[in-house]
């Protein structure tokens, strides 16, 4: 082992400082002690040719990134806010997804139980451990410059995509697309959805055309993946400033794209986002999101002059929790001109209802949903793409997964999704990878149809499951009886099919040891196939989701003296929208069965509405008026609030 040197006394602190318990834990970055004005470097690594080197082994010669960290802050954050490595959806501190994972190069610190049951034995004693759990160590004061810290990061984790910094554009999965290239460079008007999780954009020519469009994640995701991560860090100044600074540059990098290429320069701006993320992108204050009584300090409908940017529309922000993601898809509904009385469902980490009755009143509500509908909330969750599963069929046989973009494992999801774990190797979180990881555990994940490193028989390597994939799975499992509707498995279900699905129900290990195979254990779970599993507790989460989110149609439908008969259209909006069956929703309780058959998909109506404002100024002040009229209705000041929601507690109710 080599000798310590310099990181002797900064290492033993800041080993000991982190076996506190996660609630003595300063986990968000610019809240944490800040000891002095000293600067930390961390250097990052791609762990792909050191992912099972010795701890203490010496570092590779040349690090692909440093970030000049600050001592307190959380390790997670001094990495995932830099701006130089791929932004990650995390937990916000939680120690429960595990997308976080660094290896220490150098005297790996203390695992912690929260480690314990994210990493196998192997990979504990590699150095790797959870960058949310850790603080930037002090430097040694005594040493001449300043002290590095050497980490490594799964290889696909680590470096941005080429030309992301500067464009904003995904290579590979979700790459920009031009759709309509012009023979001269004209003005463009840019559409933004900056949400929670995703950016999206969309750039037009003054005749409405779009020349080029892209999606890629929010780099702010490093702070957490829900609003109220988010809002922790930006109520101080310092830390709203970065992640408005992430977010700015990623359109400054669109924007600057768009004029090299020649596709034209960006004269108009719209931006539709949550209060919550406007506010952030503003650098405005936030602490009237951040605590009850909520409140809004503007109600948008203005103009915003930024530094290099053009004049920045931001669309009305009709409510604390209700903005301009929704006004502006309000914008592109009436504009569809879809039938009256409808609903418009914009379902993410905050879920957001409107509702337009047939003399044009606006009622709203909101209430918050977790990441869970994202796809990220969950142990096996995932953004929707390639290699990642959308849904689910019972066949004789099983189970049979839907891959994204295709009925059946295809080709395109094979590659992509094998590409991946060649990358990421033994250090990867995604499930498979930790399947394959398990191979002194026959017995576990990786046992029939998930043999091997998650290669179900069909070939394909599933990343994860996608919200819809979640959703559809649930309704299938209570309509087979192996899941009853107060969300527990049925060991021991009547039908024979069922029987077969309950032969992959694992019960918690009452001794509390981690498995051997290094995956996070939340009480049971359903073996899955290609290297997958549902916990109990993601069941749990979702039946919270579906609680909140019927609690609130009801109540919505209610205060404006609307039978649900009477709806003409409920409007699903974003990805959700697009891929979840409404007979899944109807067999899980979000929706009534007479409301089911009129549940449709509307696509990304904040981005077609943040363009329609953009280039129709005319339309901006009939909705501006709507959303001042609106009837914003808080769900937790309704009577019998708590009681209903407990009410709703059950799938199908």
């Amino acid at each position: 082992m080599q000798d310590k040197g310099q990181f002797d006394k900064p290492y033993s602190a800041f080993c000991q400082s982190n076996c506190r318990t996660a609630g003595e834990c300063a986990t968000l970055a610019f809240t944490g002690p800040v000891r002095h004005s000293w600067r930390m470097f961390v250097r990052l690594f791609s762990a792909s040719d050191h992912a099972h080197a010795d701890p203490c082994g010496a570092a590779p010669a040349a690090p692909s990134v440093t970030i000049a960290a600050r001592p307190g802050q959380s390790l997670s954050q001094a990495i995932w806010l830099s701006g130089l490595v791929r932004p990650l959806p995390l937990c916000g501190g939680l120690g429960r997804c595990g997308r976080c994972r660094v290896r220490f190069v150098r005297h790996a610190p203390p695992c912690l139980p929260a480690e314990v049951d994210v990493f196998s034995a192997s990979q504990l004693e590699a150095g790797w451990r959870l960058a949310c759990r850790r603080q930037v160590p002090d430097p040694d004061t005594t040493a001449e410059g300043a002290a590095a810290l050497d980490l490594e990061l799964p290889p696909e984790n680590l470096v941005l995509p080429a030309g992301a910094q500067e464009t904003g554009r995904l290579s590979g999965r979700g790459a920009a697309r031009q759709i309509l290239p012009p023979m001269t460079p004209p003005d463009l008007a840019l559409a933004v959805d900056l949400g929670t999780t995703s950016l999206c954009w969309r750039a037009l020519d003054m005749q409405g055309r779009a020349v080029a469009e892209g999606r890629t994640l929010n780099p702010q995701a490093g702070a957490g993946a829900d609003v109220m991560s988010r809002l922790a860090v930006a109520r101080v100044a310092e830390g709203r400033a970065v992640l408005a600074g992430l977010a700015r540059r990623q359109l400054l990098g669109i924007m600057d794209s768009l004029a090299k290429s020649g596709t034209g320069r960006v004269t108009r701006l719209c931006l539709a986002a949550n209060t919550a993320m406007t506010d952030i992108f503003l650098d405005r204050d936030v602490e009237g999101l951040c605590a009850a009584p909520y409140r809004l300090t503007h109600s948008g409908d203005e103009t915003v002059a930024l530094t290099d940017f053009p004049p920045l529309y931001v669309p009305p922000l009709p409510a604390p929790f209700v903005g301009g993601d929704v006004s502006a898809g309000l914008a592109a509904l009436l504009e569809a001109d879809v039938p009256r009385p409808f609903v418009l469902a914009d379902l993410g980490t905050n879920g957001e209802l409107a509702l337009v009755t047939e003399t044009g009143q606006l009622w709203l509500t909101s209430v918050p949903l977790g990441p869970a509908l994202e796809g990220i909330g969950p142990e096996c969750g995932q953004l929707a793409g390639p290699g990642v599963v959308t849904g689910f069929t019972l066949t004789p046989l099983g189970l049979a997964a839907q891959f994204y973009e295709s009925a059946s494992p295809d080709a395109e999801n094979a590659a992509d999704a094998a590409r991946h774990h060649a990358a990421q190797g033994a250090v990867c979180p995604c499930p498979a990878c930790q399947s394959a990881n398990a191979g002194q555990n026959p017995e576990g994940l990786a046992a029939g149809s998930a043999a091997g490193a998650g290669v179900g028989s069909a070939g394909a390597v599933a990343r994860g499951i996608s919200a819809t994939g979640y959703l559809s799975l649930l309704a299938l499992l209570l309509r087979a009886g192996a899941l009853r509707n107060d969300g527990q498995f049925v060991a021991n279900p009547a039908m024979p099919l069922a029987r077969k699905l309950a032969a992959g129900l694992e019960q918690p290990n009452l001794a509390g040891e981690p498995p051997s195979s290094g995956q996070p254990r939340s009480g049971a779970r359903l073996r899955l196939p290609h290297g997958l599993w549902l916990a109990a507790a993601d069941v749990e989460a979702l039946l919270q989701v579906k609680a909140a989110f019927a609690l609130a149609l009801d109540a919505l439908l209610r205060a404006a003296d609307i039978p649900a008969s009477n709806v003409a259209a409920v409007c699903l909006a974003g990805t959700l929208g697009e891929y979840v069956r409404p007979d899944d929703l109807e067999t899980l309780g979000f929706v009534p069965a007479v409301l089911a058959p009129r549940v449709r998909a509307v696509g990304n109506t904040a981005l077609d509405g943040a363009a329609l404002l953009a280039l129709h100024s005319k339309k901006i002040p009939p909705l501006a008026r709507m959303c001042r009229e609106a009837v914003v209705l808080p769900l937790v000041d309704e009577p019998n609030f708590h009681t209903d929601y407990l009410r709703r507690m059950r799938f199908g109710v």
